[in-house]
């Protein structure tokens, strides 16, 4: 029997015992036996379902003679009966004649044998494997299988800590603690646990070494305050915190430093009052933003963030600051007698030096407006030496979404009123985007204008789901039909998923958009929150981060972020966030419900109360009603939380009444409250894994919570 590792370095040995070299040799040999291996459900796979994956360049009859070479190569040095074979179509693994770690892994947790599943685990999937000419899809694949060994090999890693920390083995739970910081070096919450164990064992300068190398890490990486994490992490343990001396009490906060690829192209002054100049300015602007952000060596500031300049009387340094940016573009338009004059600069913001200035007096066509997109893009990139790869060069110079010039016009209309986030201007955005697909039905990016709005209906309230998704999924459908590369169709058909509770699906579509366009802020948004609904904490704060300096005056993006930081353990920056979004959307109380939650982590209870009482938050249903609920429990106030528990037992809300039974130290109600529900929102997933900490841990040490959360993961869609 052959002998497969591929937990950690890969290694494969022969029947006889030797090792087989040749699988390292040839990367898409081990890819397509660990496919072969791997991929659910298990079993035989068809040639046409492995073909477009490993050889997606190739034409039909080269791709197949490539499989039968590597299955020749494979039964060369394996033997011939290790694939099978079912007709002329349908090959697979005999697992007969292989042992392989990872099937084993998943084996022993299914055994109920964690320990020994955490003996064979010895590191990432296919560690350092990249195979080259492979489709996205599997790469897409793999990044999903590492993910989800990943995952589990976390979970067994914090269940056996609570296992031997309950039986009073308190130098093996942090042992385990610590490797299950090292297996996400984002999530603050473990090294947390490792720190307060560390303390109880005496091994306090073992605690405090973790303390700042995890402190370091998260100023190094994400801007964050060293002084902060430290008093986060060492807060509750008096003699290691007057023990810490800050070096650098510099706090830069998630926003990275400005550096000069990072660029703001600003809405151009419209010189003028015709409407058509209006239009044009704004596509022009849209387009140049879209075209520059799959340049993954730029970030480039989002539009949503840019457009309240429009007509801003502050300094060029003065926005800079605000948003974070190194360089600026800025510019005017003006049309007339059919002809289109534009007068563009780009300007260094830390010498304030303009870089270069043009102007473009052209012919108003689709074509001349392409061209000089094309020629603007081109010069910005190589000013600020960005380096492109072969494809972002090419779509830089090449990219023309449409050749019809009213299709963009009515696209640019579609934009504008989407923007708005209103009932009135998600309908009218509906209508733009499809008029601009009636008259240019080649038009890709205005049918993922129309998926977006769809679905973002759906999203607000403002219509259901039988209504809106399917018609946005037909809508992201035909865009990719007709550029299967569009970032923007992604994201759209991330946003669907994410609506249909389809959570690993929705990453990985999100992911791709991502891939292809670097700065879409969007799409890390999104990829924020679906990551805050599965639970991954540490990613979720990622890709807020990256979504927040993209977009830093995005109220929705400063949400996520917000939650983030709660979520990882940084309640007063995640109250910073929480204030700083209100300021830029006062209305909004998704930015209210967060602040009430920082304060509660804060210990500001009385101040939550305020700002939760009469609070609604639609998407979070009864959340902040039960949230209050804990607040009055908590301030020793039990004839209102009482009150507020009976309007909660009115209206059957299963979920909020085993929270009131957790945080009353009724932990088997509260779990067996729990156990009864089978579809888990927003919130309650939300809750589940991130909010509550101080309510939920002890319900963590319930073995019958790990089916909690099998019920939750399945009913968010994780894969």
């Amino acid at each position: 029997m052959a002998d497969l590792k591929i937990l950690g370095p890969v290694e494969l040995r022969r029947e006889d015992g030797q090792l087989e070299h040749s699988f390292l040799a040839g990367p898409k040999r081990l890819a397509l036996l660990a496919y072969l291996t791997l991929d659910r459900p298990r079993g035989i796979k068809r040639r046409d379902q492995i073909l477009p994956l490993l050889w997606p360049q190739k034409g039909q009859k080269s791709a197949r003679n490539s499989l039968s070479n590597l299955l020749y190569q494979i039964r060369s040095a394996l033997g011939k009966e290790f694939i099978i074979t079912r007709g002329t179509e349908e090959i697979g693994i005999n697992y007969d004649k292989l042992s392989c770690d990872a099937i084993s892994f998943e084996e022993n947790l299914d055994k109920g044998e964690p320990e020994n599943a955490l003996k064979i685990y010895r590191g990432e999937l296919l560690k350092g494997l990249h195979i080259p000419g492979t489709s996205p899809e599997f790469d897409q694949w793999l990044e999903r299988e590492r993910e989800r060994y990943r995952k589990i090999y976390g979970e067994i890693l914090e269940q056996l800590a609570n296992k031997a920390e309950n039986e009073g083995d308190l130098k093996k739970a942090a042992e385990l603690w610590d490797l299950r910081a090292q297996t996400d070096p984002y999530d603050t919450n473990a090294v947390r646990r490792t720190v307060e164990l560390l303390t109880q064992t005496g091994s306090k300068g073992e605690a405090l070494k973790k303390a700042e190398e995890h402190a370091r890490f998260m100023y190094q990486e994400l801007g964050a305050g060293k002084k902060e994490i430290l008093n986060n992490l060492l807060g509750n343990i008096d003699d290691l915190t007057s023990a810490v001396k800050i070096t650098s009490t510099g706090n830069a906060g998630p926003l990275r430093n400005i550096d000069p690829k990072s660029v703001a192209i600003l809405p151009l002054e419209e010189l003028g009052n015709d409407e058509q100049i209006s239009t044009f300015a704004s596509g022009l602007h849209n387009d140049m933003l879209t075209r520059l952000s799959g340049v993954a060596d730029l970030s480039v500031i989002s539009r949503t963030s840019v457009l309240q300049y429009r007509n801003s009387d502050k300094s060029i340094r003065e926005i800079a600051s605000e948003i974070g940016a190194g360089s600026i573009v800025e510019g005017s338009v003006q049309i007339i007698d059919g002809r289109v004059r534009l007068n563009i600069q780009l300007i260094r913001v830390k010498d304030d030096n303009h870089i270069w200035a043009e102007i473009y007096d052209r012919e108003l066509t689709a074509q001349h407006l392409f061209d000089i997109q094309s020629e603007l893009a081109l010069k910005i990139t190589n000013s600020l030496k960005a380096n492109l790869t072969p494809g972002e060069k090419k779509r830089v110079e090449q990219w023309a979404p449409t050749n019809d010039l009213e299709a963009h016009r009515l696209y640019t209309y579609g934009k504008k009123h989407l923007d708005q986030r209103t009932e009135k201007g998600m309908n009218r955005a509906a209508e733009y985007f499809q008029r601009a697909v009636d008259q240019d039905p080649n038009y890709a990016l205005a049918w993922a204008g129309l998926a977006d709005t769809m679905a973002l209906q759906f999203d607000y309230g403002y219509k259901a789901a039988e209504i809106s998704l399917s018609k946005a999924e037909d809508a992201l459908i035909r865009a990719l039909e007709i550029d299967p590369n569009l970032a923007e169709a992604y994201a759209s058909r991330g946003l669907l998923y994410s609506n249909r509770h389809q959570g690993s699906a929705a990453i990985r579509e999100l992911n791709r958009a991502v891939e292809l366009q670097p700065s879409y802020a969007e799409a890390h948004n999104w990829l924020s929150w679906n990551y805050q609904l599965l639970g991954e904490a540490g990613k979720a704060l990622e890709s807020a981060i990256t979504a927040v300096n993209l977009n830093p005056l995005s109220p929705e993006a400063v949400s996520n972020l917000s939650a983030s930081l709660l979520y990882n353990g940084y309640p007063q920056k995640a109250l910073d966030e929480a204030l700083r979004g209100i300021e830029l959307q006062p209305e909004w109380n998704t930015l209210t419900f967060y602040q009430a939650l920082a304060l509660m982590e804060l210990n500001r209870v009385s101040e939550a109360k305020s700002k939760l009482k009469n609070l609604s938050v639609p998407w979070a249903g009864n959340g902040p009603l039960a949230t209050l609920a804990l607040c009055h429990l908590l301030l020793g106030e039990k004839d209102e939380a009482g009150r507020i528990e009976s309007i909660l037992k009115e209206k059957g809300d299963v979920f909020a009444l085993g929270l009131i039974r957790a945080a009353t130290g009724e932990y088997d109600r509260s779990i067996q409250h729990f156990l009864q529900i089978e579809e888990w929102d927003d919130w309650e997933a939300l809750s589940i894994h991130h909010i509550y900490p101080g309510i939920m841990q002890p319900l963590k040490a319930d073995p019958r919570f790990d089916d909690i959360l099998k019920k939750v993961n399945q009913s968010r869609g994780l894969e």
